[in-house]
């Protein structure tokens, strides 16, 4: 019997699949399956394997780890790996974010962003933002919109939760088509009506935005959005949380969006690239701001887990001692040229990039799924994101070769080349009659 038909006779068909490659081991930035095949990972698990799979560095800091303290909880004794990781955040993030509650995911990161904004300010609405993705537990998916379909047969979920217009010109309704300044203006006018219409602003505990919205379609917000909702949140009181746990740690060019644009944050969500590959994710403060968070009225079994603090640490600083921050835009440059072929192709209505996170954008779900399928075929993996998955996401190592990269691009571009074809004939055909 297959992995594949074991795997679907104990695993759960809730569990969505792109693929069922059955997989023996990670290399740096391939994927090695049971039977050999090679597989070059332009998805790193979802954003969460930065420096590629198995680093020897983290491997080791992992398996030392291992041999010492598997499991403390943080609340009943103090383990050194969790204490070293807040102390390299605290360098590395932005000025004033200097305190952390370690937690399992990102999901469960913004569970506990939201429960400290409330609690902080004393009051109970959460504004999100249209398209954004912030997990799947039912006060995270309150706050999520990249899809209908993850709150179908979950409803009613947290009161109290508004959802805004993102700036994402591609994805507006208003007609006719504009540009991003034009579409942030009117998200920000938006934003206005809703606080005189729908919520009075002393009621708003916080704003929670994804920089680059994830699952949403890779689209990132333009710097100047992003500063607004700052002199929002400062004008009616509300605390402004970036959700940075996908962008952070190098993916968007930076340690964080929110130094690359220079915007403030009040709390910052964080997790996938965080532990390097293990589950690990983190609410992150100032010290001013974490005081009002009651002792005792959050917590966490698992959170602060040694071996995942020192997979996350040895990470942080593979990425630091390797200039992957800066290497991030370097790799984010090579797969835009590469995909030069198809950019001018008018079933591609975009391609777009922050950093190393590189979209491209069809006109509708069967190309890009066709495209991804004709990448696999070449022995490359991908995977969409969007709305409607119109969208295929790069998101690859910070640390691959540039060959690798190049070559893995160059197999999505056929495969996309393949994918537009029909279209292409049966569009010429239509014109010739």
């Amino acid at each position: 019997m297959s992995l594949e038909q074991r795997a679907k006779r104990v695993l759960s068909p809730v569990l969505g699949h792109y693929t069922w490659l059955p997989l023996e081991r990670g290399e740096g930035s391939w994927l090695i399956t049971k039977d050999g095949r090679r597989v070059l990972d332009l998805t790193c698990g979802i954003a969460v394997t930065p420096v590629g799979h198995c680093h020897p560095a983290v491997v080791r800091a992992v398996a030392d780890q291992a041999g010492k303290l598997m499991h403390m909880n943080v609340g009943v004794a103090t383990s050194e790996p969790a204490v070293a990781l807040g102390e390299m955040l605290r360098d590395v993030l932005p000025s004033g974010i200097d305190t952390f509650v370690f937690q399992n995911s990102g999901a469960e990161s913004v569970e506990g962003a939201i429960k400290f904004a409330r609690q902080a300010t004393g009051r109970p609405a959460i504004f999100a933002f249209r398209g954004g993705f912030h997990g799947r537990t039912i006060g995270a998916l309150s706050v999520t919109s990249s899809k209908s379909t993850y709150r179908k047969g979950y409803l009613p979920l947290m009161p109290e939760a508004y959802i805004a217009p993102f700036p994402y010109p591609l994805g507006c309704r208003i007609r006719p088509p504009h540009d991003a300044a034009a579409c942030t203006q009117h998200a920000l006018d938006e934003i206005d009506q809703m606080l005189e219409h729908e919520v009075p602003s002393d009621l708003v505990a916080a704003m929670i935005v994804e920089p680059v919205l994830g699952e949403g379609g890779y689209v990132p917000a333009p710097a100047a959005f992003l500063k607004e909702l700052r002199e929002i949140c400062d004008r009616i009181g509300a605390l402004l949380i970036l959700d940075e746990i996908q962008t952070a740690f190098g993916r968007a060019g930076a340690w964080t969006v929110a130094d690359r644009y220079g915007v403030r944050p009040d709390i910052l969500t964080l997790a996938k690239a965080l532990g390097g590959g293990l589950p690990l994710g983190a609410v992150a403060a100032s010290r001013e701001l974490h005081a009002k968070w009651q002792t005792g009225t959050h917590g966490s079994t698992f959170g602060g887990n040694p071996v995942s603090c020192a997979s996350g640490l040895a990470t942080l600083r593979v990425i630091q001692e390797e200039r992957l921050i800066e290497r991030a835009e370097t790799v984010g440059a090579i797969v835009e040229e590469e995909l030069r072929p198809i950019a001018r192709d008018e079933r591609v209505r975009e391609i777009r990039r922050i950093g190393a996170m590189v979209a491209v954008e069809f006109d509708d779900k069967a190309r890009s799924k066709s495209a991804i399928a004709g990448a696999l075929e070449r022995d490359v993996l991908l995977i969409t994101c969007g709305s409607h998955d119109q969208v295929v996401r790069f998101i690859p190592p910070l640390n691959i070769a540039e060959g690798d990269l190049r070559q893995g691009v160059r197999a999505f571009v056929e495969a996309a080349k393949a994918a537009l074809e029909p279209a292409r004939r049966g569009s010429e055909a239509l014109s010739r009659t």
